[in-house]
């Protein structure tokens, strides 16, 4: 005889934003060592089913054959009848040091989410300020 018991808790619902993202933070294209960008990972997990998230985003910087890291965790909102994404860096859990007196900042960043038809893949198209300065910078994450 088999007993199956059903749980009464409600799970979080499936959001599309979820998941790990990479991609890249356009930055300053005139710098040789990052003439691509600077490489951003982000790993996006639903903190509740009313619209709130959580997780981690980690952002490297090369300067000549070095490459430094920092690690953010970020919290957000997301609204699936708009496809649009608020993503916020709260504090910083882990950095090196950057050379030539440079300095990690702090952000947030508004994308919106895309899907690429050919490739059938989502992708967070968006704009990023920091409080180093008054630059939006375009950041581009595609779902993996």
């Amino acid at each position: 005889m088999f007993l199956l018991a059903l749980s009464s808790t409600a799970y979080a619902q499936y959001s599309v934003f979820t998941g790990f993202w990479k991609g890249y933070l356009i930055t300053d294209t005139s710098n040789i060592d990052n003439k691509k960008g600077l490489p951003v990972t982000v790993f996006i997990s639903d903190d509740n089913n009313q619209g709130e998230v959580a997780g981690e985003m980690s952002i490297q910087y090369r300067y000549q054959t070095d490459v430094y890291k920092a690690k953010y965790m970020i919290t957000g909102t997301y609204d699936e009848t708009m496809t649009s994404l608020l993503i916020t860096q709260e504090k910083i859990v882990y950095y090196d040091l950057l050379p030539k007196g440079l300095q990690w900042c702090f952000g947030s960043g508004s994308f919106t989410l895309e899907r690429n038809p050919y490739k059938k893949r989502y992708y967070l198209d968006g704009v990023m300020t920091t409080n180093c300065g008054d630059e939006q910078m375009r950041i581009i994450l595609i779902k993996k």
